[in-house]
């Protein structure tokens, strides 16, 4: 019996897919985010499911852990705060050069 597609088109298709995390955030809690959004907060998704199943003594499951951090703890300013730092401290780096010397 022939496969009814071609296996070049199935791994294509899947080398192109969006990136899993972003799907899996969106699958799991309802919560659209961009590429780099949901890769950083993937991480963090998974540090509350080991912080939450520690605090109750349970797993809790993917699932409970993501709708708990986007309902109780993710701002879209989390994310990008680490990367807003370091270019307030580039901008402020020559002033407090020059206030040493």
């Amino acid at each position: 019996m022939p496969i009814p597609f071609k296996l070049d088109y199935v791994i294509e298709k899947t080398l192109t897919e969006d990136v899993p995390e972003r799907r899996m955030i969106h699958d799991l809690a309802g919560v659209k985010l961009s590429s780099r959004e949901a890769q950083a907060a993937w991480h963090r998704v998974l540090e509350h499911k080991w912080y939450i199943s520690e605090r109750l003594g349970r797993d809790v499951g993917f699932r409970v852990a993501a709708v708990d951090f986007f309902d109780n703890i993710y701002t879209r300013r989390d994310l990008s705060s680490s990367s807003r730092r370091l270019s307030n401290w580039i901008r402020r780096a020559p002033r407090a050069i020059h206030n040493i010397a």
